[in-house]
C-alpha cells in the first residue's frame, strides 16, 4: 500500500513538473496551422506530430476558409502525424481543412557559433518555425484544395439480406478566395453503384445513386459590407435550418450582420429536393473580438417552413459561440416553437424544442475537459401533419448530459474519463455510459502506441460491459497500421439470456506520395445472432 501511494505521488509530481516546465519554457504564444490529411467517422488525422510539438490532450481548432468548424482532442501522436477525436462540429470535417493550435513559442539555447556571430541577447530569443506548419495565405492568393477518391464498401453476413456491395467515387473541391475576390466555391459529392439484391429497399428504382452534400458559391469577407451564398449549403449563421438549396444574402455594418435565407428543403437520407417543402429565415448576427481565440459570435433568427406555400412550422433560432482565449470555449444553439396545436387548431404558444450546449476547457497541456447538454422536444408540423423530434439524437431522448476529461501523463501516456446520462420518455428507464481509456504513445521510442478502454453501459433495454484493446504503428512516415479487438458482453433486461459480440479490426493507411493516399479497413464480427465480414477501401489523390 505504501508503494502504491509513493507511485501515485511520483506520477502527480511528474505531471505538475511537466506543466511547470512547459510554462517556464514558453516565451509567449503563437498560432500554428496544419493540414487535415484524412477523416473517418470518429477520427481526424492531421499532418503534425511530436516534431511539431503536438502532444496527447492538445485541442485542435478545425477551420475551413477562415471559419471555425469545431474542435478535436489529440488522442494519439507519432513523429510526424497525429489522430484526434472530434469534440464539437458545426459542420462535418473534411480532408483539406486546417487544424489550428496555439502553442508556447519555444526558447532554444543558442549554439556557441551563433552567440559568437550575433548579440547574445537577441540570439537567446530565436524561435524557429516548426516543420509542417502551413503559412497563412495572402488575401490575393487563389487557394485550391480537395480530394478525389475511389471507394468500396461491402458486407458479407450469414443472413444474406444484410449483404451489400457498393463501389463509389467521392469528389471534394474547395476554392477559397477565388482570384482574390473573397469568394469561396465548395463541392462535395459521392456517386455509388449498389450491387446489393435489396438495392431498392427505400423505394429507389436505380442502382446508380448520386449524393450531393454541398455545392455552393459564397462570399463572406470579414471586413466586407455585403455577402452572399448560392447553391446547396448549410448557413453558419442559422445552422438549425439544416441543408437547403437556395440563397442567403446579408449586409454588414461594423460588428452587426443582417440577412435573409430562402430555399428548398433537402432530404436527409437521399439528399434530394422536394419542391413542395420550402424554408427561410431572417437573421441578425453580432460578432466581436480581436482574433478567433478571443471572440463572441451570436445569431438570432426568425424561421419558417412551408409546405405547398402554407405554414408548416414557425420558430425562433438562437446560436452563440464564445472563445475566451485558448483555454475556454462554448457553443450553444436553441430553437423555440411559436405555435402549438389545440383541438386541431393552431394557436400561438412559446415552447422550447431543441437545445444543445457544449463547453470545452483547456487550461494547460496536461489537462482538458468538456461538458455537454442537450434537451429535445417533438416538433409538430401543422400542414404535413407529422410529428418528429428535431434533433440528431435518438428520437426517444428527452435530455442528456455529457462530460469528459483528458489527463496527459509523463512518458507519452494519457488517461481519459467520459460519461453520459440520458433521461427517457414514458416508462422507459434512464440510461448512462461510463468509460475510461488509457493510452501510451511511442512506447520505448518504437513508434508503437497502445490503448485500453473499458465501458459500463446501461441502455434503455440492455446492460453491458465493453473492453477494447488497440495497437498502432507508423512505418517510414508513410504507412500506419492499427489493430483493434472489441469485446462486448450484454444482456437484454426483458430476458435472462446474455450475449457476446466480438469484433476484430485491421486498418492500413498508406501515403503513396504527398498527394496520393490509400486506406483499407477489414473487420470480422463474431456474434451469437449474426456473424459477418466487413470491408472498406479507398484510394485517391489530395490536391
Amino acid at each position: 500500500m505504501h508503494c502504491v501511494h509513493r507511485n501515485m505521488k511520483i506520477i502527480v509530481l511528474g505531471a505538475i513538473l511537466l506543466a511547470a516546465a512547459s510554462t517556464a519554457g514558453a516565451q509567449g504564444k503563437k498560432e500554428y496551422r496544419y493540414a487535415v490529411s484524412y477523416v473517418s467517422a470518429s477520427v481526424v488525422y492531421v499532418d503534425a506530430g511530436r516534431e511539431q510539438h503536438i502532444a496527447i490532450g492538445d485541442t485542435l481548432r478545425i477551420t475551413r476558409s477562415g471559419k471555425i468548424l469545431g474542435a478535436a482532442t489529440v488522442t494519439a501522436v507519432s513523429v510526424h502525424s497525429c489522430a484526434a477525436q472530434p469534440q464539437t462540429q458545426q459542420q462535418a470535417f473534411a480532408v483539406g481543412d486546417s487544424a489550428l493550435i496555439v502553442k508556447p513559442i519555444p526558447v532554444e539555447r543558442p549554439h556557441a557559433a551563433v552567440i559568437a556571430a550575433k548579440d547574445s541577447a537577441s540570439a537567446a530569443n530565436i524561435a524557429p518555425e516548426p516543420r509542417g506548419a502551413v503559412a497563412t495565405p495572402s488575401r490575393t492568393e487563389n487557394i485550391v484544395s480537395g480530394r478525389f477518391g475511389l471507394q468500396y464498401a461491402g458486407v458479407i453476413a450469414e443472413d444474406s439480406r444484410f449483404n451489400y456491395s457498393q463501389p463509389s467515387a467521392l469528389f471534394r473541391l474547395d476554392i477559397a478566395n477565388v482570384y482574390g475576390t473573397g469568394t469561396a466555391f465548395t463541392m462535395y459529392s459521392r456517386n455509388y453503384y449498389d450491387l446489393s439484391d435489396n438495392y431498392n429497399r427505400y423505394g429507389e428504382t436505380s442502382r446508380l445513386k448520386n449524393r450531393v452534400y454541398e455545392l455552393s458559391l459564397q462570399q463572406d469577407l470579414p471586413d466586407g459590407a455585403f455577402g452572399y451564398g448560392l447553391g446547396r449549403m448549410t448557413s453558419h449563421f442559422v445552422g438549425g435550418l439544416g441543408t437547403f438549396d437556395g440563397a442567403q444574402v446579408y449586409v454588414r455594418q461594423n460588428n452587426i450582420t443582417a440577412g435573409i435565407i430562402y430555399g428548398a428543403k433537402v432530404g436527409d437520407r437521399v439528399m434530394e429536393v422536394d419542391g413542395d417543402d420550402r424554408k427561410g429565415a431572417l437573421f441578425v448576427n453580432y460578432k466581436s473580438g480581436s482574433d478567433f481565440l478571443h471572440q463572441y459570435d451570436g445569431t438570432i433568427a426568425y424561421a419558417r417552413q412551408l409546405y405547398e406555400g402554407k405554414l408548416d412550422r414557425e420558430f425562433v433560432y438562437l446560436q452563440n459561440s464564445l472563445m475566451l482565449g485558448s483555454a475556454l470555449s462554448m457553443y450553444e444553439s436553441s430553437e423555440m416553437e411559436l405555435n402549438d396545436i389545440s383541438n386541431g387548431v393552431r394557436t400561438p404558444a412559446l415552447s422550447l424544442s431543441n437545445t444543445f450546449l457544449s463547453v470545452s476547457y483547456y487550461p494547460g497541456q496536461w489537462f482538458s475537459a468538456n461538458l455537454g447538454y442537450d434537451a429535445t422536444r417533438s416538433v409538430y408540423l401543422f400542414e404535413t401533419m407529422k410529428e418528429f423530434p428535431d434533433t440528431l439524437f435518438d428520437k426517444n431522448i428527452m435530455q442528456g448530459f455529457r462530460a469528459g476529461t483528458n489527463f496527459r501523463l509523463p512518458y507519452f501516456m494519457s488517461l481519459s474519463l467520459n460519461g453520459s446520462y440520458r433521461t427517457k420518455k414514458g416508462d422507459e428507464r434512464n440510461s448512462y455510459k461510463l468509460d475510461a481509456t488509457f493510452r501510451m504513445s511511442d512506447i520505448a521510442g518504437s513508434d508503437v502506441s497502445a490503448g485500453l478502454r473499458y465501458s459500463d453501459i446501461a441502455g434503455v433495454y440492455t446492460n453491458g460491459k465493453n473492453w477494447t484493446l488497440d495497437l498502432d504503428r507508423t512505418f517510414f512516415r508513410t504507412l500506419s497500421v492499427s489493430m483493434r479487438y472489441d469485446y462486448y458482453a450484454y444482456s437484454i433486461t426483458a430476458l435472462s439470456q446474455s450475449y457476446i459480440t466480438q469484433t476484430i479490426t485491421a486498418n492500413l493507411n498508406y501515403r503513396i506520395s504527398r498527394a496520393l493516399y490509400s486506406s483499407l479497413s477489414v473487420d470480422r464480427v463474431i456474434d451469437a445472432t449474426m456473424n459477418s465480414y466487413r470491408m472498406y477501401g479507398e484510394i485517391g489523390i489530395r490536391f
